[in-house]
């Protein structure tokens, strides 16, 4: 009779997230802008695949734009990193660090907003990406 090894328990999330493939720059402290992909967001932190090398730890910022009155300029740091070999393989967890209680209030009603219509088959309307 062979036991499992329990691994690592996880803890549960705080917040829901939405799953998407969005374009997004972010800038790590002492660095250029760099662009990468959003994995996922939530009102407590993001997925990001880039070409940059990161650290767990290091601190960012990062700019998402989803869409009229949805521009983010928030303060994240890496919580896990899966580094790949190249172009957008390294995957990093960031937890969003600093957000006041009507950024995090906004983030959360776009992500429960997406994820409710989307259980319906519509889709939130986002214009074209927009950078200045």
């Amino acid at each position: 009779k062979s036991k499992k090894r329990a691994g690592p328990t996880r803890k549960p999330r705080l917040a829901t997230r939405l799953a998407m493939s969005e374009p997004v720059h972010f800038m790590p402290t002492g660095g250029s802008q760099q662009p990468a992909i959003l994995q996922d967001v939530s009102s407590c932190g993001a997925s990001l695949r880039t070409h940059q090398r990161m650290r767990v730890g290091e601190h960012l910022a990062l700019s998402m734009y989803f869409g009229f009155d949805q521009r983010y300029e928030l303060h994240a740091q890496v919580v896990y990193a899966r580094p790949g070999n190249q172009g957008f393989h390294a995957r990093y967890g960031v937890r969003f660090v600093g957000m006041t209680d009507d950024e995090r209030f906004k983030l959360d009603a776009f992500v429960n907003d997406c994820i409710a219509a989307s259980q319906f088959g519509v889709r939130t309307f986002v214009p074209p990406h927009q950078y200045q």
